[in-house]
């Protein structure tokens, strides 16, 4: 995450817009990974810092493609019409009930999940990305952790969803189809959207931190407002 290296300060870092997960962007494109690994060796040959951080220009080979051919979520997940916080949360804790069962499923057939890190539970999280939104500000959560609660929270959001949507019947998605589905479709996807403008323009620094670097993949930029 960009946020956690400006804050480490290595002598040398690359930040790379990739899926979590993928260093260096897709398997089985061999010059495009050297591409990212020559990036990272020419950061070596520089004589200027003593801290550098690089963003690398390109997004992966696929990235921010929309190919929804076998991708057919269980349950239609229509996008709010009504900008009121209140009913887009209400949509979203909607959607969170009418996916719970593919969520438990997929934690019982895969023995594991990744949401969690926010340690909130699924509600609280979807409580305190509307408060964000909102007010700036989470109940609970003191003004200098704010970044940390929404990067987190934001994932969980999204883990949570891409993992009921993966325990769906029929033909297996790609991580790619699940993401457009997830940002081009859902509730809590436009939520988080309309986050990043709103933490951009905040008075903290930390959202406006967290905002710039990943709350948003740059494959999915597009959708932003």
């Amino acid at each position: 995450m960009r946020e956690n290296t400006e804050s480490i300060r290595p002598p040398r870092a690359l930040w790379v817009p990739f899926d979590l997960g993928r260093p260096f962007g897709a398997p089985g494109k061999p010059g495009f990974q050297r591409r990212v690994l020559r990036a990272v060796l020419a950061l070596f040959e520089r004589g200027d810092g003593p801290v550098i951080l690089e963003d690398f220009p390109e997004d992966a080979p696929g990235q921010g493609e929309t190919v929804m051919e076998g991708m057919v979520c269980p349950i239609r997940l229509p996008r709010p019409a009504s900008s009121d916080r209140s009913e887009i949360l209400n949509r979203i804790m909607r959607e969170i009930g009418e996916l719970a069962p593919w969520r438990e499923l997929f934690v019982a057939s895969h023995g594991r999940s990744i949401v969690g890190a926010s340690r909130l539970s699924i509600d609280e999280v979807v409580t305190a990305l509307g408060s964000i939104l909102e007010t700036g500000r989470a109940e609970g959560i003191p003004e200098d952790e704010l970044g940390v609660c929404l990067r987190y929270a934001s994932e969980d959001l999204r883990n949570w969803y891409i993992e009921a949507a993966s325990a769906r019947p029929g033909d297996a998605a790609s991580p790619q189809q699940l993401a457009d589905w997830f940002w081009g479709e859902t509730n809590a996807g436009a939520l988080i959207l309309a986050l990043h403008p709103a933490c951009l323009a905040s008075e903290n620094p930390q959202l406006r931190r967290v905002a710039a670097g990943a709350l948003v993949p740059r494959a999915q930029h597009h959708r932003i407002g």
